[in-house]
């Protein structure tokens, strides 16, 4: 099965072609850069447990872009050192049963510290923009007839942090909106909370909120001083979401979120963009 790409679409070979070094993933010290020893495949065959430290890493940034067939990045802003595009998210458009649909679409979007391409990206599509942030300093507002602000976070439970920073669950969020947006599927979540995700994904899918969640893109945070086991919870949790239907079809390292994991032996990104739609509405007609 190694070497192959399954995506229940095709399959094809390719020899070599997500190379560690390619990626940007070394090891350290007197290790040599490690040349490439594996092809492409499907890496939902291969278990946590198997995963060497560089295959997790490589397990992050699998795109799986097959999944979808038409997929475009909304929003995002140009950086230097590396140049490039920074805050765009994927958002499938085909199938058209996992699209959000335009004009009636709601979107959760949390994270913005002051970047909004992506809400209005989202606004420009045709949806309704709710957006989070408690580090920004302004209260609740309409940033525009589609784009509502609120103070507040995401958490995996009701609390206040130590900055006096009011976070909730995702289920406590939905509950309060739902007066304003009624009982329906959320399009689009876009989660951007600097290392909470880890908490707040399993959360997500012990609530069953998951099953109301269209397409999510969140930007995964991995700690430097993660040991190999660690590490390997993380994978994990990701796992779990693939496992409870979610189809990834878009993950891009972060070029300037980089750092030596010296309990792993290896040097490389620590942030990844990465993009799911959930698989139990391509069978549906309606959401």
């Amino acid at each position: 099965m190694r070497g192959l790409i399954h995506f229940g679409i095709t399959a094809w070979k390719i020899e070599c072609f997500l190379k560690y070094d390619y990626v940007g993933i070394q090891t350290v010290g007197t290790t040599a850069i490690r040349p490439c020893q594996t092809s492409v495949f499907d890496w939902r065959i291969v278990s946590a447990e198997e995963m060497s430290a560089e295959d997790m890493m490589s397990y992050f940034l699998w795109p799986n872009r097959t999944s979808c067939r038409l997929a475009h990045d909304f929003g995002g802003h140009m950086k230097r050192k590396p140049s490039g595009l920074d805050g765009q998210k994927a958002v499938c458009l085909n199938p058209v049963q996992v699209a959000p649909p335009p004009g009636e679409c709601l979107v959760y979007s949390f994270g913005i510290n002051n970047e909004w391409s992506f809400d209005d990206n989202m606004e420009r599509y045709g949806c309704q923009v709710y957006a989070f942030d408690p580090s920004m300093k302004e209260e609740d507002h309409d940033r525009s007839p589609a784009i509502h602000f609120f103070k507040l976070g995401l958490h995996s439970q009701d609390t206040t942090n130590k900055k006096g920073w009011r976070l909730c669950s995702l289920t406590s969020i939905y509950n309060m909106l739902k007066k304003r947006h009624g009982e329906r599927v959320i399009d689009y979540l876009k989660m951007d909370i600097e290392l909470d995700e880890w908490a707040v994904i399993p959360q997500i899918i012990k609530s069953g909120m998951l099953d109301k969640i269209r397409q999510l893109a969140v930007e995964i945070h991995l700690p430097i001083k993660d040991s190999p086991e660690q590490m390997r919870d993380r994978v994990r949790i990701i796992r779990s979401l693939e496992e409870g239907g979610m189809v990834r079809f878009d993950s891009k390292l972060n070029p300037w979120y980089s750092g030596t994991f010296k309990l792993l032996d290896l040097s490389g990104p620590r942030g990844y963009e990465i993009a799911w739609y959930n698989s139990k509405f391509l069978n549906s007609k309606s959401s």
